[in-house]
């Protein structure tokens, strides 16, 4: 599939029998399984296995949870769009304002799952224990205004450049609201995904190779795109 890099939410045709929609909180279940498999990327585990240190059914538990939860965060169902294949949800992204709260208001609505799902102060404790070497192995901000997370499409609907008609969409969405520098990053060696983003018009803007990820994770570190808007 052709893409236009400077196309927006107008112009994001997938098929005639595709489209592309806002999440509803019935995709709550889909939507876990996009955060946790685009957490994961090319390798077995992600950040969200880290944090919540369940098997693939609590994992996807949480994340269902989150998807709904409040406050609305990037992980909520209302930031997401999902491209349907004749009627099925195939793939979906997220996008967002950083001046929104972005990852600090997905803390407060993981507070709020964890309470629901009544952990215990060993499991807060727990989860910060896994946590605790990857933060200093994040990139720094570098001033982007508009966020895309959660890339992710079902194996049998790949190679139908969802996730192109998706990432177009979504930075359409974030030029209308004004933003003007979208991000968006990946774990090193996740070479389907990096081709993706730059057929899009992301081109590299650093990376951070860290021990303790390819240690925990299985990839050497993580890599972040810029596109102008």
């Amino acid at each position: 599939m052709e893409v236009d890099p400077n196309a927006g939410p107008s112009a994001t045709a997938i098929g005639m029998d595709s489209k592309i929609r806002r999440g509803t909180s019935a995709d709550a279940e889909f939507l876990a399984w996009v955060m946790l498999s685009a957490s994961r990327g090319h390798v077995n585990r992600g950040i969200w296995d880290l944090l919540i240190g369940a098997d693939d059914a609590g994992c996807l538990e949480y994340l269902r949870r989150l998807a709904v939860a409040e406050p609305r965060s990037l992980c909520h169902y209302e930031s997401f769009w999902i491209a349907d294949v004749e009627g099925r949800p195939a793939a979906a992204l997220c996008g967002f304002e950083f001046r929104a709260g972005g990852w600090a208001t997905v803390a407060q609505a993981k507070w709020k799952v964890q309470r629901d799902l009544l952990w215990s102060d060993a499991d807060f404790a727990a989860s910060d224990k896994r946590m605790a070497p990857l933060w200093s192995c994040f990139l720094p901000d570098v001033g982007a205004d508009w966020g895309i997370e959660n890339v992710a499409t079902r194996t049998e609907f790949r190679g139908q450049g969802l996730a192109q008609a998706l990432l177009l969409h979504v930075a359409g969405e974030g030029r209308e609201r004004g933003c003007k520098l979208a991000q968006i990053a990946t774990t090193l060696g996740n070479n389907a995904a990096l081709s993706v983003y730059q057929r899009c018009g992301f081109r590299w803007s650093g990376e951070k190779r860290c021990e303790v990820v390819e240690s925990t994770l299985g990839a050497a570190g993580f890599v972040r795109l810029l596109r102008e808007l």
